[in-house]
């Protein structure tokens, strides 16, 4: 197996850095795909084992590197698996804010590692120096590769354009000191509300005039769910119920450059939160809906 790519330009090696800091702060480990046309980040659900993704983030090669190559196992096989600690390379990328290059290349040292080459300004001379890293890897065999395939997930009920995650990440930081999970409605009209209930209080805020991008109603309520609703049409509502934490952490997403931001739910069961940006980047979180 080998894998070398080169960037030269400054703005992609910012939005590179912020898209493994974003991932680093949602997960300790992370899994790198490495496929001929794209470079795939994965994470998932640290506390449930052999599990779906909950993150998925794909980076088209050709906009962020001048050059990529890369051979995997053989011709029947051809991408490259393989499990990091996301911190050190979240940490190692720092030194782009000023590098004129980055190398990224495979290498087998005391065990594999992915090797950076950071090319940076002298700040005594019009010389460069270069900084190396060497993180850690492990290569995943080809028989746990079906543990890190995109999620097949069942056509969402609907689709809303989010507001900026900025403005939701303060609201959820704020409901998230008082309640572990929070209840999305997203309707028809455009609204979309966040819900938090205690023993002694209940705390909504709701956002209107939203872009809804699909909506495959109407959803029929029986239970007492919707009794906050009673002002919208209940027919046309769509909820579910996640953890606060999860949703919390894909919001700080907020640092990437990004362009569009949905939400979609499957009634009761899944939120699909999805970022993209002018870079074709797109980040998806997938949380599993509460049900009790």
């Amino acid at each position: 197996m080998k894998f070398r790519a080169v960037m030269i330009d400054a703005g992609p090696m910012r939005e590179f850095t912020n898209i493994v800091s974003t991932i680093s702060k949602l997960s300790k480990e992370c899994v790198a795909r490495i496929a001929d046309d794209q470079l795939y980040f994965i994470v998932s659900d640290e506390n449930s084992g052999p599990a779906p993704p909950i993150l998925w983030c794909e980076i088209p090669h050709a906009m962020f590197f001048s050059e990529y190559q890369m051979v995997g196992l053989d011709d029947d096989h051809k991408d490259i698996y393989l499990e990091f600690t996301s911190t050190n390379l979240a940490r190692s990328l720092i030194t782009l804010k000023n590098a004129k290059s980055l190398k990224m290349k495979l290498t087998k040292k005391q065990c594999p590692c992915l090797t950076l080459e950071i090319e940076v300004p002298s700040s005594t001379s019009q010389q460069t120096r270069q900084v190396t890293h060497d993180i850690p890897v492990k290569v995943i065999p080809r028989k746990l590769w079906s543990d890190f395939q995109e999620p097949k997930i069942p056509k969402p009920d609907i689709s809303i354009q989010l507001p900026t995650l900025k403005q939701l990440r303060t609201t959820i930081d704020r409901m998230r000191t008082m309640a572990a999970e929070v209840m999305l409605w997203a309707s028809a009209e455009g609204r979309l509300t966040l819900q938090i209930k205690t023993d002694t209080s209940k705390v909504s805020t709701r956002f209107k005039d939203l872009r809804v991008e699909a909506f495959e109603g109407p959803i029929e309520h029986s239970d007492s769910e919707t009794e906050t609703q009673a002002n919208e049409d209940k027919s046309n509502i769509c909820y579910c119920r996640v953890d606060a934490k999860k949703f919390s952490m894909f919001l700080s997403a907020d640092q990437i450059s990004h362009n569009r931001t949905v939400c979609s739910i499957v009634h009761k069961r899944l939120v699909v939160l999805c970022l993209q940006t002018e870079e074709n980047v797109k980040l998806q979180c997938f949380i599993t809906g509460i049900v009790y």
